[in-house]
């Protein structure tokens, strides 16, 4: 039976006018281009090269043969090396780097979509985050606030507030009265004698709201509950009574299924926003997780 590797050898072969040179191509061995030309040869039953002193000539069948297989051989290596580089785009491994408190809102119902080899590799600091993504250790990231350098691709993918949130069960009709008063003293007040939920031990959402709505850079809040990751800390709220300052967009699913409420939310408090960036060097994959974030 022919095989396929025969034509390829010949096709080499036929192109160098040198075994050694074709062997070279093809990353074999010269015995091994001299065995396959010698059965090619006796299974169309026609000599194919004369071995001269520096290399070997095309006969006149050789030169026939090379005419009826040279078009079909090269589409075939055309569409194995299209075939090659899309498996090779679709395994190739990414790395993403993300808050690991922001992972659950923005990425995990996402992974089958964004590749088939996804690696999280987890990370809060934005100055970390973007020097990974410089220095190309990282595919992307997403990072709070815009980073704007010559080399760096950026998109806003999100634009939160932080809310107030807890137990559905907790008695807020006294609060409203101080939110319908616009009682800002009140309200800061009410809120220091909750139980509280902190995702992290230097608690800065808590101290940026108190800051942004109050004015104030020590909030009077003792922190009763700290659960170093912010989904866990609301999904731990949804049993306990207490209350937790968190990204609208992290606690949506929880609001929407009613398993916390929203107990204040400050037109005092700006927006926080987020980015996805990328070296440009990695502005296909760039494009794609632009293009998912875009679809939502």
């Amino acid at each position: 039976m022919i095989s396929l590797e025969w034509y390829r050898t010949f096709k080499a072969v036929y192109k160098h006018g040198n075994y050694s040179k074709a062997a070279d191509e093809l990353f074999i061995s010269q015995p091994a281009v001299s065995n396959q030309m010698s059965m090619l040869e006796a299974y169309v039953g026609h000599k194919l090269f004369i071995r001269k002193s520096k290399g070997v000539e095309a006969t006149a069948n050789a030169k026939f043969l090379n005419n009826l297989i040279i078009e079909s051989l090269d589409t075939l290596e055309e569409v194995e090396a299209m075939y090659s580089r899309k498996v090779k785009k679709e395994e190739k491994l990414y790395v993403l780097g993300i808050s690991e408190h922001l992972y659950k809102s923005l990425i995990s119902d996402k992974i089958a979509k964004i590749s088939k080899h996804l690696d999280i590799r987890f990370e809060d600091n934005r100055d970390v985050l973007f020097d990974l993504v410089n220095q190309q250790q990282v595919d992307a990231a997403i990072v709070r606030e815009d980073v704007q350098t010559f080399d760096t691709l950026s998109y806003q993918i999100l634009s939160s507030p932080l809310v107030v949130v807890g137990h559905p069960e907790i008695d807020t009709s006294e609060l409203h009265k101080f939110i319908k008063d616009s009682d800002l003293s009140n309200i800061q007040h009410w809120l220091e004698r909750q139980v509280w939920f902190s995702h992290m031990a230097t608690n800065p959402f808590i101290k940026l709201f108190w800051m942004h709505c109050f004015n104030k850079k020590r909030p009077k809040v003792f922190t009763n509950y700290i659960i170093p990751n912010e989904y866990f800390m609301l999904q731990e709220m949804t049993e306990s009574s207490g209350v937790a300052i968190s990204l609208l967009e992290n606690c949506r699913e929880f609001i929407e299924n009613r398993s916390l409420k929203i107990i204040w939310q400050s037109n005092l408090y700006p927006n926080r926003d987020y980015y996805l960036i990328a070296h440009k060097k990695q502005k296909p994959f760039f494009d794609m997780l632009k293009n998912l974030f875009e679809g939502d």
